[in-house]
């Protein structure tokens, strides 16, 4: 058994290293993860808050977690189509100078209403609390197929690691010295990420970039262009219930801990810092025992790990509890991501995988969009579990599909 082990940490070990030396994108996107959660993970934490510091209520807050949705749903769906026509790389880098703007909302806010700015532009940039369609298809064509898990892996978990470290200096920090600092230093941080990756990222899309040409024929290009692939139809399902399920739910938690159980911004950093370390902790060996075993069981076992998480929101209202909670939202993060993205990228040829994933994204997103504001009406109507009894429930039905629905492709 001793020797089994060690035979199969050597083979993790090998294949990590594989996945390092031969891929330099890779080792450029997670140098860029890193220095991206090296602030944002403050961040995540104390927006909701400041919100609140603002003078938002729940459902004023949903409002802006919903316009941050809507305008997420057009930029997966135009970074999409026009990564797949110029290429990965320079949709990346304007990805991340829209974060700079909506940061700059942020910081300039001296009212609620403000941060609308900021919802519009970190949404249109297509990677807040989801991956850049651009970003996905580079990572996924920088390696073989066999070890896209790893690759998916490695790029999240370095980042996920440097996030646990600044979760809770970052509620510290907005607890003891305001938040002006912490929007200051992740502006700072991806103004720096825009002239690494211009530098260094290299264009994985393999055919010349194409300049768009307005053809006569609008509505042929239109229906290709919104079409859904039947082939996918699952995908698109889990997507479907997933986002609005999550949005209800999950988008506003902190919102809602703050506001109906008191928690204070360092209460969520040791939540952030909790999920963070159980999602970047158990991130790499979770993408390499996917490559050698299978996609699909994960994303079950993610659901199942999403269920236990909501029973427990559902049934405690205690600190610790919590807190032991975010143990198994990172388990089921770091299984959903790496599992779904390889088994849809399989699914689908190169010259349109960014275009693909950026319809799936669009699609879940516009289906979110009056989530967060029904989560808040919700709350304000029948109190913290009516949420999480939603995101209950749609977890279940996501479970089923994956069950039924979809194959496993190796």
């Amino acid at each position: 058994m001793d020797h089994l082990l060690t035979m199969r940490g050597r083979s993790f070990l090998k294949s990590l290293w594989l996945t390092l030396n031969l891929s330099e994108n890779i080792r450029v996107m997670a140098i860029r993860s890193l220095i991206t959660e090296v602030f944002f993970g403050m961040f995540y934490v104390v927006w909701q808050p400041y919100a609140i510091h603002l003078g938002a209520t729940v459902p004023q807050l949903g409002l802006v977690q919903g316009v941050m949705t809507l305008s997420s749903a057009l930029g997966s769906l135009l970074w999409g189509k026009l990564s797949d026509l110029w290429g990965r790389k320079p949709i990346i880098v304007v990805s991340i100078l829209l974060r700079v703007t909506s940061l700059i909302f942020c910081f300039i806010a001296k009212d609620w209403i403000h941060l609308i700015g900021f919802g519009v532009f970190m949404g249109l940039s297509a990677t807040w609390q989801q991956t850049n369609p651009a970003e996905s298809a580079l990572v996924t064509e920088s390696v073989e197929s066999s070890r896209i898990g790893t690759a998916v892996s490695v790029y999240m978990s370095i980042g996920l690691l440097a996030s646990i470290v600044m979760a809770s200096p970052g509620g510290y920090l907005a607890l003891n010295n305001g938040y002006w600092i912490i929007f200051l230093s992740c502006i700072a941080a991806e103004s720096f990420n825009t002239i690494y990756l211009s530098l260094r990222l290299k264009e994985t899309l393999k055919k010349s970039p194409k300049t768009i040409v307005l053809r006569v024929n609008l509505y042929e290009r239109l229906s290709v262009a919104f079409r859904f692939e039947s082939e996918l139809t699952p995908f698109y399902a889990i997507n479907f219930i997933g986002s609005f399920s999550y949005g209800v739910s999950s988008s506003i938690l902190y919102s809602l801990l703050v506001d109906a159980l008191n928690f204070n911004t360092v209460q969520l950093g040791f939540m952030s810092t909790m999920f963070g370390l159980s999602w970047g902790l158990s991130q790499l060996p979770v993408g390499w025992l996917m490559d050698k075993y299978g996609r699909k069981m994960f994303l079950m076992l993610s659901e199942a790990s999403n269920m236990i998480v909501m029973t427990g929101f559902i049934l405690s209202r205690e600190f610790p509890v919590f807190l032991i909670l975010q143990v198994f939202s990172g388990l089921a993060h770091a299984m959903w991501i790496p599992a779904h993205l390889a088994l849809f990228s399989e699914r689908v040829p190169s010259e349109r995988r960014s275009m693909a994933l950026g319809k799936l994204s669009t699609y879940s997103l516009l289906i979110g969009v009056p989530a967060p504001y029904i989560g808040g009406v919700l709350y304000e109507s029948l109190g913290f579990a009516a949420p999480m009894l939603v995101r209950l429930a749609s977890v279940a039905a996501s479970l089923l599909v994956v069950y039924f629905l979809i194959e496993e492709s190796r």
